[in-house]
């Protein structure tokens, strides 16, 4: 039975002395009994989000989670019960993804009140909340996203372990995404691929399609067939155009064509697509309304690759030093320095290279200052800076075999140089180098940020926000009208 379940109403009433059912390990009576939201779910709490009022955020959320338990517990629960065929019907479905959007933004306000450590307990108490496997892989994801906002990924792989094996068949979204963040960089590209397409295809989410069908796209492109890429980006970019036609984009949404885009003018080097990118992001500045200041500053970064792709350093340099202002990012003096090498000014950018803590920086961060410290390099002719450079591209990891192949070549361009230096002859050129790093975009140069939120906690939380008037009218239009209990 796939259409709406009805069953006679029998009112769950929580047990005023027992633990609530929001999870926050208080009483019911001392917790969401005064604060019920009736039919009205998912509006409070967005007005206090905006004032950044997090604890009258939370408290509202929470009462949010309470009242969805009672109507489920009221509803479903009993019609699954004297029908087991029903488990998979319409209304169990609703409210496992009804209530699992609930607690995502429950935790984007603990996250906000600086409660991260709290959120695997307070998850761990909601698993009863819903009797079924698929809510218990919903709170698995979930313990799993808040060890990676704690950088911990061996505890979120053990979090979502008791649903291994996951392959491209499994059905829930979540645990193909984070599973395809914990273990992406050790596929081959080809389960990469079948990891996006079961994503793209399967989700909802609109964000989720133009994320993964980009990641398809850029995969592609790392296989050097530029018309099997160009095809692959011109089909998200074409869904993407569709999607807007009928509902303009949030922020996600944007920033996500934004990288599409990106692909598809770096790949045909169009100054066009560049010029949109410019205008789509620089929208989201000038008008912050759906992002906190860590979304601005990652949207200045965007504007600073987009910028340096498309050959306007200066305005690339001011990007990722209003990037900067808003949160300290040393990996981005980085490219900043790339800017400089590519206008001329190698001393600079050596400058700019040394004064960066490589030991703060991440594994695929260090990818990318050893790659530019090469070309540097090169650049100055400079020995020491040769052998010094030398040895960070030694030093790194580049996972995928498209940079794994030039990592390798930089290491015996160093070596062709160095004897060059001694001979007295002329160096290797740089432009053709120059070029080639021109070809990609810096999302799949070294670093894995196509592979779903959970990497970069703060984006992830920043996501939330920008998801959150989507998120509410979804599910303003899927929840159903039950009595208040």
């Amino acid at each position: 039975m796939q259409g709406t379940v009805r069953c006679a109403y029998r009112p769950f009433a929580p047990d005023p002395k027992g633990p609530c059912l929001c999870g926050s390990g208080m009483r019911y009576k001392v917790c969401c009994s005064t604060r019920l939201p009736g039919q009205n779910n998912g509006v409070r709490w967005k007005r206090f989000a905006k004032e950044q009022r997090w604890t009258e955020m939370i408290r509202h959320l929470r009462a949010d989670v309470t009242q969805y338990t009672i109507w489920h517990l009221s509803h479903t629960a009993p019609a699954v019960a004297n029908r087991p065929e029903l488990r998979h019907a319409y209304l169990m479905n609703l409210d496992i993804e009804a209530l699992s959007d609930y607690v995502e933004s429950l935790m984007w306000g603990y996250a906000r009140k600086g409660w991260l450590g709290g959120l695997p307990a307070t998850l761990n108490r909601l698993k009863t909340n819903i009797d079924d496997p698929r809510w218990l892989a919903k709170i698995a994801y979930q313990r799993g996203i808040c060890a990676l906002w704690q950088h911990d990924r061996e505890q979120a792989a053990r979090e979502i372990a008791a649903f291994q094996p996951i392959t491209p068949d499994q059905q829930e979204v979540d645990l193909l995404q984070i599973h395809l963040d914990l273990h992406g960089q050790a596929m081959g590209i080809s389960e990469r691929i079948s990891f996006f397409d079961a994503i793209r295809t399967r989700s909802k989410s609109r964000s989720d399609k133009l994320q993964y069908g980009g990641a398809r796209a850029f995969e592609i492109l790392l296989t050097s067939d530029d018309a099997g890429a160009r095809a692959a980006f011109g089909d998200v970019l074409t869904l993407g155009r569709v999607m807007e036609e009928e509902k303009p984009f949030n922020a996600t949404c944007q920033i996500w064509f934004a990288k599409a885009l990106e692909g598809l003018a770096v790949l045909d080097n169009d100054a066009t697509l560049f010029t949109e990118i410019d205008d789509r992001l620089s929208r989201l500045v000038i008008d912050p309304i759906e992002l906190g200041a860590l979304g601005c500053a990652n949207v200045w970064r965007l504007l600073g690759d987009a910028r340096r792709y498309a050959g306007h350093h200066d305005a690339a340099i001011d990007a990722y030093r209003a990037s900067i202002a808003l949160e300290a990012a040393s990996e981005l003096r980085t490219f900043e320095a790339e800017c400089e090498l590519r206008r001329g000014n190698p001393d600079t950018a050596f400058r700019l290279l040394r004064s960066i803590a490589i030991d703060a920086l991440e594994a695929p961060q260090r990818a990318d200052h050893a790659f530019t410290s090469f070309y540097v390099a090169l650049a100055r002719g400079d020995r020491q800076s040769l052998l010094d450079a030398r040895e960070l591209l030694k030093a790194v990891v580049t996972p995928q075999p498209y940079f794994e192949n030039r990592r390798l070549q930089h290491i015996i361009t160093i070596g062709d140089a160095l004897e060059a230096l001694d001979d007295k002859a002329a160096l290797p050129p740089l432009g053709p180098l120059l070029s080639a790093l021109e070809r990609v975009s810096r999302y799949v140069q070294l670093q894995p940020n196509w592979n779903g939120l959970g990497i970069d906690g703060n984006a992830m939380i920043d996501d939330f926000l920008a998801n959150a008037q989507e998120r509410l009218k979804a599910l303003a239009d899927r929840t159903p009208i039950y009595p208040d209990a």
